[in-house]
């Protein structure tokens, strides 16, 4: 792999891009629910053309607005009215009808993972587990009851 192009400039990859372009087997979330059975990705939140996982989230002292990339793998998420503070505990809520989303499991950094449900069902088997811990980096999607981490990707 070069290191300098044609002009002699430097050459920093994008992580986003490669990330993306170079896993053969990308994953997308194309459908996500809350108990409700309301959508949790909202087109005017883009991550590489697709629209972003959004849900709402509050601490004791603030609430806002959270999406996450709908790309399995890619860790990338915009905060809107709410600043982040690395390790906090968050609740994760419905951005329509306001719903605590329900816990799927406990999170080996003391957190809990949410779950997001992939169909109107609201089957645990069905599902993507994310942290409510701020910068944990700890997701998984359980499909069919058969669940699937950011480490597998590689060998699927």
């Amino acid at each position: 792999m070069a290191i300098f192009d044609k002009k002699g400039m430097l050459i920093i990859p994008n992580p986003m891009k490669s990330e993306v372009s170079t896993n053969q087997k990308t994953v997308i979330i194309s459908e996500l629910y809350c108990p409700q059975g309301h959508s949790l990705l909202n087109p005017r939140t883009n991550f590489n053309s697709y629209p972003g996982i959004y849900f709402k989230v509050t601490s004791p002292t603030q609430q806002g607005f959270v999406a996450l990339s709908p790309i399995f793998g890619q860790v990338a998420r915009i905060a809107i009215d709410i600043d982040l503070i690395s390790g906090a505990i968050m609740e994760l809520r419905c951005p329509h009808c306001d719903i605590l989303l329900p816990i799927h499991s406990p999170c080996n950094c003391g957190g809990n993972l949410i779950a997001l449900f992939l169909t109107r069902s609201n089957d645990f088997n069905d599902c993507v587990g994310i942290c409510n811990r701020v910068d944990c980096r700890n997701f998984r999607i359980i499909e069919s009851g058969e669940m699937i981490t950011a480490a597998m990707l590689s060998r699927l």
